[in-house]
């Protein structure tokens, strides 16, 4: 069998309507695979699937209440086959032509985003299977899908991939409000929810830089998300609020300490609320 040029990953919970509209426009295209990830569904979403789309590989997750959008996007990557990847939201509608015009684009070293955006598609994007691997995929702590994107974006960069584009009318998304998004998150406030991990994200990115490292460890990366939350849960309720994280660095020196003196490094981020009411006494 003749491995695909290119791998679609769909990753969705309760958007049956939406991938009834777009998953034929991508089974369609040639030299490619399709993969659905039914994130424990209720609308039977990989029943449908597999009943009407044989070809398309189906994965399953059970048990899951909450969606974890980055979960099942890793998910979806970890059984593609192709050397490219296509990570593409179900609301997505591919142009027939999508893979034609794409293929003469990739080129080692570099992700490909649509231009000019539909906001829609903001989310969909096209990489190597290599670099996507080489930088662990979607961080899984991020909890909602507000920033995930960016973050994925900003380190393929730092690890120097960079940016490329093709056409934007290959994707076009349908319209929906924030109600379908949210409704298998915790928080239901997508701005709030962006905010959670837009801190928690740009935290991370620091320290990348600091450490030269593609990713930082697991657990350092829940710990920071763990206090980005419950600062942000606490401080950010009212019109004069804001708040303080630490960070805990190791301590990597070649000159010895002395006596009982011990060196400690951390980072501190202040968080401050810059909107009008912010001025307003209570």
């Amino acid at each position: 069998m003749t491995m695909p040029a290119i791998s679609f990953v769909t990753t969705c919970k309760g958007r049956l309507d939406h991938l009834r509209q777009t998953l034929p426009g991508v089974v369609m295209q040639p030299d490619a695979e399709c993969i659905v990830v039914d994130y424990d569904c209720p609308d039977g979403t990989a029943d449908w699937v597999q009943a009407n789309y044989p070809e398309v590989k189906v994965v399953r997750v059970r048990d899951a209440p909450r969606f974890h959008k980055s979960h099942a996007g890793n998910l979806g990557a970890a059984e593609a086959t192709a050397p490219w990847l296509c990570l593409i939201d179900a609301d997505i509608i591919v142009d027939r032509a999508f893979v034609e015009r794409l293929t003469p684009l990739l080129v080692s070293g570099a992700y490909l985003r649509p231009s000019p955006l539909d906001w829609n598609a903001y989310g969909s994007f096209v990489c190597s299977r290599k670099d996507f691997d080489a930088i662990e995929g979607y961080d899984e702590v991020m909890e909602s899908s507000g920033c995930m994107d960016d973050d994925i974006y900003r380190r393929l960069e730092i690890s120097g991939i960079r940016q490329e584009t093709f056409p934007g009318e290959l994707f076009v998304g349908i319209p929906h409000d924030d109600t379908v998004r949210t409704q298998f998150y915790e928080i239901k406030d997508r701005s709030f929810s962006q905010t959670i991990n837009a801190v928690y994200a740009n935290i991370k990115h620091d320290l990348l830089r600091y450490t030269s490292e593609s990713t930082l460890p697991l657990a350092t990366r829940r710990i920071i998300y763990a206090e980005v939350r419950a600062v942000l849960l606490d401080r950010l309720e009212g019109p004069r609020c804001g708040g303080r994280i630490e960070i805990s660095l190791p301590v990597d020196s070649s000159v010895p300490m002395h006596g009982k003196w011990e060196l400690h490094r951390k980072w501190t981020f202040d968080l401050r609320n810059i909107s009008p009411l912010a001025d307003q006494t209570p």
